[in-house]
């Protein structure tokens, strides 16, 4: 079998990493699209709080770096925040139609962070 040179082979583990962070990022996005739409504030904090599982699950179980945990754990928000942001500004003004971006942004950070957290140095390996 030919490999690609500068081209690492991946793994079985990392793909299905991968597709487990993004059914997980949609699921979460529905959730807090439903608790923000409902007023449940307290199952938004919640949920937001979830992103900081996934990418803490992702890289310790799943052995993937933080930042491409991250943005696949928020990639399925992007099209309906790409929808949502401007349909808002009508209706709500541009600082509050703002807040669709910065929750993304947000559960990206936190995804990013709990990665970061339970992320081993490789030195120690």
């Amino acid at each position: 079998m030919e490999q690609v040179t500068g081209m690492a082979p991946t793994s079985a583990r990392v793909v299905l990493t991968y597709l487990a962070v993004v059914a997980a990022g949609a699921g979460l996005f529905f959730l807090i699209f439903g608790a923000i739409f409902n007023g449940l504030w307290s199952l938004l904090a919640i949920f937001l709080l979830c992103y900081l599982g996934v990418g803490a699950a992702a890289v310790r179980i799943g052995g993937v770096r933080p930042m491409p945990a991250a943005l696949l754990a928020v990639l399925p928000g992007l099209p309906w925040v790409a929808w949502l942001f401007p349909a808002s500004i009508p209706e709500a003004g541009l600082l509050r139609a703002s807040l669709w971006p910065a929750l993304v942004l947000l559960m990206g950070g936190l995804a990013w962070m709990g990665g970061r957290v339970v992320r081993r140095p490789s030195s120690l390996s």
